[in-house]
């Protein structure tokens, strides 16, 4: 048997005044609470062992019946987890679902995940409470994305807010439990995982070839991990093994005279076991910050120069550094999910006003130079009447 797992993020830049707003806010009237229990303990685990901060995030959850996934009567389990980055200035909201029993050959599951991703990214039923739709507290919606949009409204009122959820990734995960290479599966079909990574319901009419021409090649630093990113963001295949787990655990006991708890992790939460998740929430968080300085590099008409050392050197894991070999798959996720386009056009954006900044500095330079010139022609004539009439006054 296989588990889908199912992560869908969104980054929004955020200041510490509407951090304190949103987080305390959604504490006070109830929406909010605490990372805690198994699904806290875990996330620890996580990020104690896979980064470092010198202003680790701060993490809340939606409270418990908030927030539901409907498929006709029935229902899938989730969590909304709210985050601020006081390193970056930023909230990421992170929905987990979880698709279980999805057993090996069987499509459904992959069909239901895709629609579920389809939801989350606004396509709506029409199916009445018989299709897939997002409940928030004791309202209906006909997309999760309407949900979740309420959610987002509901936590960050009074804040002034003008970005919303428009910078957004997933991560799919499928967790087994038998230790087998599992780029062997992609191999023989890749279509279904081509589909998951592109959110793509026709996935049965993809070519082989084309489907795994697109997925490329996989990144993994274990045998029994395979990751592929994709525009929409990373789909994962994750067979850690009992095996693997008693192994690390008596490797830890030896030196460190304990077992290391990030090992044993087999969460509900997609991409929280090799710090994917926490990559994708970065790349994200990288392109909302840069869409924040090309609209206000447009309507302030700023003139100070914008390097693109300057969102790289915010970015750079300075204040949260991650192992190198995750680090290799958060360089993939950057080219996949078309970072460096953006960069490109802050680049060409910063390049336009070093010209205009020089152009009009020239001018402003010329016009000085023009008017001192002329003062000075003016003194001198002066001067020289002076003279002239102090010399007939003498005589």
């Amino acid at each position: 048997m296989t588990a889908l797992l199912l992560t869908f993020a969104w980054a929004v830049p955020l200041s510490e005044r509407e951090a304190g707003k949103v987080l305390d806010g959604g504490r006070d009237r109830g929406l909010l609470a605490h990372l805690d229990g198994k699904l806290g303990e875990e996330w620890t685990a996580a990020e104690n062992f896979l980064a470092s901060y010198t202003r680790p995030p701060r993490r809340r959850v939606l409270r418990k019946r908030r927030l539901s996934i409907r498929v006709g009567a029935a229902g899938l389990p989730c969590e909304l987890v709210v985050t601020w980055h006081p390193a970056y200035h930023a909230m990421t909201l992170v929905l987990a679902t979880t698709i279980s029993g999805a057993a090996e050959g069987h499509a459904a599951e992959f069909d239901l995940a895709i629609a579920v991703l389809q939801s989350l990214q606004g396509r709506e039923t029409s199916n009445g409470e018989n299709g897939l739709h997002g409940a928030y507290g004791e309202k209906t919606f006909p997309s999760l994305l309407k949900a979740v949009t309420h959610i987002f409204e509901d936590l960050t009122r009074g804040c002034g807010l003008t970005e919303g959820l428009s910078r957004k990734g997933w991560c799919v995960e499928l967790r087994s439990h038998d230790g087998h290479p599992p780029a062997q599966r992609v191999a023989a079909d890749p279509r279904p995982y081509y589909g998951l990574a592109t959110s793509d319901e026709g996935w049965r009419f993809v070519p082989r070839e084309v489907a795994r021409d697109a997925l490329g090649p996989s990144w993994g630093t274990r045998s029994f991990v395979a990751a592929y990113t994709m525009a929409g963001g990373i789909v994962c295949l994750n067979s850690k093994d009992s095996d693997y787990v008693e192994h690390q655990d008596e490797l830890m006991r030896g030196p460190f005279g304990a077992a290391e708890p990030y090992f044993a992790i087999d969460s509900e939460i997609g991409g929280l076991d090799h710090g994917m998740l926490f990559i994708l929430e970065r790349v994200l968080i990288r392109m909302a910050l840069a869409d924040q300085w090309l609209a206000s590099m447009k309507k302030s008409g700023s003139r100070t120069r914008l390097l693109r050392g300057s969102l790289d050197d915010i970015l750079e894991m300075l204040h949260s550094v991650l192992p190198p070999e995750i680090d290799s798959l958060e360089r993939r996720l950057v080219t996949s999910m078309g970072v460096e386009r953006i960069i490109a056009q802050l680049d060409r954006q910063a390049e336009a006003m070093d010209e205009e900044t020089r152009y009009a500095y020239e001018n402003t330079v010329s016009a000085r130079v023009t008017r001192l010139t002329v003062v000075t022609v003016v003194l001198t004539v002066v001067t020289i009447v002076l003279g002239v009439l102090q010399v007939v006054v003498s005589l």
